[in-house]
């Protein structure tokens, strides 16, 4: 295609795009208001398949950013018209002027698609890619906790100086007060006081972790394990002690 050719598409894809982010969330797929949840979900299938970042058409990567915004947008209608509750509250609020999705719900929509990213590149161990999307998904939606605290973790490398891991801990102390029960937050803080051979600490945030989230396994583990070397340690510091009582008294009575 042309360099005119491709100017135009451009304009014709903003356009289309900027008139869909303006609909509300059944306009924008589509379906009526009594849709079906087969039904939008249907929709939304057709939908993304002109949307999807993955389908940027060739030649025109200037257009991605608007093709992950349209998409957010998409999934932010099926999320909320799927959920029964949901779609009547917002149906509810639909009466209200300027109900069509803000800038922010989309922005926040697009950075939970980010942070989804994230996991799935970690999931394949490729940190790089994982810290890409998180800092894009900071910057789409700066108050969400979880990405920042994600993100912060992703700070912490195998030679990371104890200065550095204290201002990590610090980090991630600034933002789980900023959210008290951030799952992620307390594992990866007891993750780094474990590195700085914090263990009570440490296990006092895996604890936390493991409360907030039943399905934390690897939180689960680090609790175990600290109670097995607990239990470990006890006779051992009890026989101790009792060799001290006894042995000691004779070692001084033999030192007279």
């Amino acid at each position: 295609m042309s360099a005119a050719g491709n100017d135009a598409r451009v304009k014709e894809l903003r356009q289309s795009a900027q008139k869909l982010l303006a609909l509300d969330h059944f306009a924008a797929l589509g379906v009526a208001r009594t849709a079906t949840p087969d039904e939008v979900k249907k929709a939304f299938i057709d939908a993304v398949k002109s949307w999807h970042p993955d389908r940027v058409p060739q030649g025109l990567d200037e257009v991605r950013p608007l093709f992950a915004k349209v998409f957010a947008r998409l999934e932010l209608a099926r999320s909320t018209i799927s959920d029964p509750a949901r779609r009547a509250q917002y149906i509810t609020d639909l009466a209200k002027p300027d109900t069509a999705a803000s800038a922010q719900d989309i922005s926040s929509a697009e950075a939970g698609l980010e942070l989804r990213k994230a996991e799935g590149m970690l999931k394949k161990n490729d940190a790089v890619a994982a810290e890409r999307h998180l800092r894009r998904a900071v910057q789409l939606a700066p108050s969400n906790v979880e990405c920042q605290v994600l993100l912060v973790s992703l700070q912490a490398k195998p030679d990371s100086t104890v200065e550095r891991l204290r201002e990590l801990v610090a980090d991630l102390d600034r933002l789980i007060a900023k959210e008290p029960d951030s799952k992620r937050g307390y594992f990866f803080r007891g993750m780094l006081q474990k590195r700085l051979d914090q263990p009570k600490m440490a296990i006092a945030d895996f604890t936390r972790a493991m409360e907030l989230d039943p399905q934390n396994v690897d939180a689960a583990r680090e609790v175990r394990l600290y109670k097995m070397r607990q239990e470990k340690a006890e006779p051992t510091k009890a026989a101790s002690t009792s060799s001290e009582g006894v042995g000691g008294f004779f070692r001084k009575l033999f030192k007279r």
